[in-house]
């Protein structure tokens, strides 16, 4: 899938997904080694995750989910648990 290509899904997901989908959303179609825990990366500290999703993370309250965030690894949605 092109970056384009993900783009285009992740804005129609977008459209649709709630923090009570999320996990289930993830689980379908996440391409991250995650999706087997419902997108769920667990705790993560400073610097231990790339600087785009970091900011992204920590820009959202608890329970919201981000617009679509690039990094190096591709394109993502993130809802922050805590």
């Amino acid at each position: 899938m092109t970056e384009e290509e993900a783009i285009a899904e992740l804005t129609e997901i977008k459209k649709k997904i709630t923090p009570e989908t999320f996990q289930q959303v993830a689980a379908e179609r996440s391409d991250c080694g995650s999706y087997a825990n419902g997108g769920d990366l667990g705790m993560f500290g400073p610097g231990e995750m790339m600087k785009p999703f970091e900011d992204a993370t920590r820009a959202l309250q608890v329970g919201e989910i981000s617009d679509i965030v690039k990094t190096d690894s591709g394109v993502h949605l993130i809802m922050r648990y805590a």
